[in-house]
């Protein structure tokens, strides 16, 4: 999304092993795969097994770099999956504190320890964010330890797996040269094959093949989304439901053609050598990866291909051409709080970032800034009376800018997905997360990515010690209200992972999940003082969010 991209990347840690801290490892669970047999860890103070790192592509190196990864040949193959494997190359924070590699096609398994081949459980898949310029599934705020430990607890035993995919221009590489050639979208092609091995194996470590859900959080809930639109919908039995977290089959940003960075694999094949080459994109695969990274040829994210992306995610759902599986997909409230900095003093300022961030024309944006009045703003001017307003940081007009750049990215989509998801019969469960997270200003409030700590039960705030973070989400003199939040969202994503419905097994006192329904209801996740989680009316901003997704097309998703 150009120049708010790396806003995307969240900040990472080191990886560990298990939860908060590794048990005593005393025995070594083992499962048959296709291929053979991966040996994993045990961890008695979890009482989970562990199999880390497990390869589920050929190395994409040498010749199969810039090409759809291979799947993995021989037979009584042993792997010793006791250690995560490197980040995929990319940019940003997310990428701190990890080695990274151009073999990084892997995934990572945590059960219930002792879980028997024939268990049948149901399987969590995680698609990690950041912008698809960076990010792991090794990353500590996505350890499954803590969710699979909830599931156990709660009677709904599920199987948490997270993977890796190829990112920037190693997954995301495109131009004319690439066009044709049925080498785009590598990354989520990645994905697929990810989800192709899963369907394959996952019954040797107990899970079931016909009960995955994947999930995942901006770019992660547009890659889950794109899974649902791949190839024209077309069904593999790859999952049965999908959670769609601050992303959808909407691209947050233009989805463009292969053609358009064209300029980007130019410079890309000039700086390496490449651009007098009979094949560039031949060269390109001959060239030593510190060059291909140190090239800087900019930004890669998928594009409208006509084979894996056939079209608009928007189009696609209109039509019904997605695979229609039971479906949550959600939004934070404030959105835009983390990508409003945009220095917007005044309407000429919002004007010019929608003119760079979007397809839009002149009397499309100007339409936006006359629906959306000078005093509205992200977050609810309640929510920071008091406080630094966040104007002297981001510019004056930072909470109008906020409100726009929220919706147009992340929540006229999710409005728009609901919508069409309950015109094609299928259930779907909306939610706005709307909580103030420790140490985050109050001019934030709810902001992009908060409520990921939530769902995975991380209540330590592991991993979240990176350069943008201020500590522990849940931690702080509110702790006790972040953990029954977290107990609360936790268990809704746990029992519609296990029963494909967030209401099955939910306790008498517990919110009562309405599907969305043609009333429009959704959760509303908060902790704020004299309110508790409900269901409310998605009808917040209804004339200016109408507005964005009347024009969604001419914005290219």
């Amino acid at each position: 999304m150009k120049s708010s991209v790396l806003s995307l990347a969240i900040p990472l840690a080191l990886q560990c092993i298990g939860g908060a801290q590794a048990g005593v490892v005393t025995s070594e669970p083992r499962a048959s795969i296709r291929n053979g047999t991966v040996y994993g860890l045990r961890d008695r103070v979890w009482n989970q097994d562990f199999f880390l790192g497990i390869p589920y592509a050929q190395p994409p190196v040498g010749p199969l770099r810039f090409r759809p990864a291979q799947p993995l040949t021989g037979r009584n193959v042993k792997i010793q999956a006791k250690k995560y494997g490197p980040h995929c190359h990319g940019l940003g924070s997310d990428q701190i504190g990890y080695e990274q590699s151009e073999d990084c096609l892997s995934l990572s398994i945590v059960r219930p320890a002792g879980t028997k081949p024939n268990a049948k459980l149901p399987v969590a898949v995680w698609i990690h964010g950041g912008g698809f310029q960076g990010g792991g599934g090794p990353d500590k705020r996505y350890n499954m330890t803590f969710m699979v430990d909830q599931s156990v607890k709660i009677g709904s035993p599920i199987i948490g797996l997270t993977l890796n995919y190829r990112l920037n221009v190693l997954g995301f590489l495109s131009g004319s040269e690439v066009y044709g050639t049925q080498n785009l979208n590598l990354g989520l092609r990645d994905q697929r094959l990810a989800l192709h091995w899963i369907k394959e194996n996952i019954k040797g470590f107990g899970g079931d093949p016909a009960k995955v859900t994947i999930f995942g959080e901006s770019a992660g809930g547009f890659a889950v989304g794109a899974q649902q639109i791949a190839f024209g919908g077309r069904d593999d039995k790859l999952f049965r439901g999908v959670i769609q977290q601050s992303g959808t089959p909407i691209f947050y940003n233009d989805n463009y053609s292969p053609f358009y960075a064209q300029k980007n694999f130019d410079k890309l094949a000039n700086d390496v050598g490449c651009a007098d080459a009979t094949s560039p994109l031949d060269c390109l695969r001959t060239i030593p990866i510190a060059d291909i990274l140190g090239a800087e040829s900019g930004y890669w994210w998928p594009v409208t291909d006509g084979q894996f992306l056939a079209e608009y995610g928007s189009e696609a759902l209109k039509h019904g051409r997605f695979v229609k599986v039971p479906t949550i997909t959600g939004t934070t409230s404030d959105e835009g709080a983390s990508f409003g900095a945009i220095g917007a003093n005044n309407d000429s300022d919002i004007a010019k970032w929608l003119e760079y961030n979007s397809a839009w024309s002149p009397a499309t944006i100007q339409k936006i800034l006359d629906i959306y009045p000078a005093d509205i703003s992200i977050p609810p001017k309640e929510n920071y009376t008091g406080h630094d307003d966040g104007t002297s940081l981001n510019g004056l007009f930072y909470h109008r800018a906020a409100a726009i750049v929220g919706d147009v990215m992340f929540i006229a989509s999710r409005r728009l997905t609901a919508e069409r998801l309950v015109e094609h019969k299928v259930p779907v469960w909306s939610f706005r997360f709307a909580a103030l997270t420790n140490g985050r200003d109050h001019f934030e409030m709810a902001g992009h990515f908060t409520e990921v700590a939530f769902v995975f039960h991380n209540l330590n705030g592991d991993g979240y010690n990176g350069p943008y973070d201020n500590g522990n989400p849940l931690g702080g003199p509110k702790a006790d209200e972040y953990k029954e939040l977290a107990g609360l969202m936790c268990h809704n994503w746990i029992r519609f992972i296990a029963h494909g419905d967030p209401r099955v097994g939910s306790g008498p006192s517990e919110m009562k999940w309405h599907p969305y329904g043609t009333e429009r209801k959704q959760a509303l996740f908060d902790i704020k003082s004299g309110s508790t989680s409900f269901v409310e009316i998605d009808d917040y901003r209804k004339n200016e969010i109408a507005l964005i997704n009347e024009y969604t097309l001419q914005m290219h998703r």
